[in-house]
């Protein structure tokens, strides 16, 4: 006799925090091999029609030809195939493919298809949370036309990513950026509004502002807090913490970037520079194009 479990909304939340609690701690977790397989990336593309692509195939094994966009992994290069056909800016298109590369290994990490479809699952109960190959919220898919659906495959991961990174950048353009090298990053794009548009999509259009220097040298401050005394606390291993005094100054650095640092639930150490670093090296890759 099959024994049927009915699970309310609140039981699903619930198993999801835990699971997700429980992975970010390196605990094994045994779930079932069906919901630990993300949906593969679909490719439409109004470029070749008629191109059958096997929606459950593993993206090294669809039946794209090798010669097309060699450089592009092969679940995207319709894609962006697509794109480049409807004059989709080169660099954004390669700095989408940086950063999906970046957040998902174009969903072939590990990470990513363990958490994929319990974030999947967490965003359509209500949850906030990032979800798809290029890791984007829902609500912020929106502002683009794009619903969460359109985030787990391959296109819409593309055309989400390259519409912030595209917006991010006019902002940085608005707020003094320029197209030259950033002041304080070596292994950036060469373009300091560029660099901020990237380490803004991890950290949110908000950090788009002009930096001031401040009575530390080492510190810089949003201008938009020109003298103004701030608190600097140093966490470290003295007890209690180190505290310091800081004036920020009406000094503009140009073409600075931020650097912040963050522990994410997961357990996976982000900086923005890191971040910048690893998805302008990747760029770099996308030669065919």
């Amino acid at each position: 006799m099959t024994k049927i479990i009915r699970l309310t909304e609140s039981d699903l939340e619930m198993i999801v925090k835990q699971v997700l609690k429980e992975q970010s701690k390196g605990k094994p977790i045994t779930v079932p091999a069906a919901t630990l397989t993300p949906s593969q990336p679909q490719q439409q593309s109004s470029l070749q029609p008629t191109m059958n692509i096997d929606a459950g195939k593993k993206p090294s094994t669809y039946s794209v030809s090798s010669s097309l966009l060699p450089c592009v992994p092969a679940a995207f290069k319709l894609s962006i195939q697509n794109f480049l056909g409807k004059n989709y800016d080169k660099t954004f298109l390669k700095s989408a493919l940086g950063i999906i590369g970046r957040e998902s290994d174009f969903g072939e990490s590990k990470r990513f298809k363990f958490t994929s479809p319990l974030k999947s699952l967490w965003a359509a109960l209500g949850g906030q949370t990032s979800v798809g190959y290029a890791q984007i919220k829902p609500e912020t898919a929106e502002k683009y036309g794009l619903k969460m659906e359109d985030l787990e495959m391959a296109s819409g991961s593309v055309d989400a990513a390259y519409k912030i990174v595209r917006d991010n950048y006019s902002l940085a353009l608005k707020n003094g950026y320029t197209t030259q090298p950033s002041v304080n990053l070596k292994d950036g794009t060469g373009n300091s509004a560029l660099d901020l548009a990237i380490a803004a999509y991890n950290l949110g259009a908000s950090k788009i502002t002009k930096y001031c220097e401040t009575s530390d040298p080492n510190i810089k401050k949003p201008c938009s807090k020109a003298g103004q005394t701030i608190v600097e606390q140093k966490m470290g291993q003295q007890t209690p913490p180190k505290v310091k005094s800081i004036v920020v100054t009406n000094r503009h650095v140009p073409n600075y970037i931020p650097n912040f640092k963050t522990e994410r639930w997961d357990g996976v150490s982000i900086s923005s520079h890191g971040y910048i670093s690893e998805v302008a090296k990747r760029m770099k890759e996308y030669t065919c194009f």
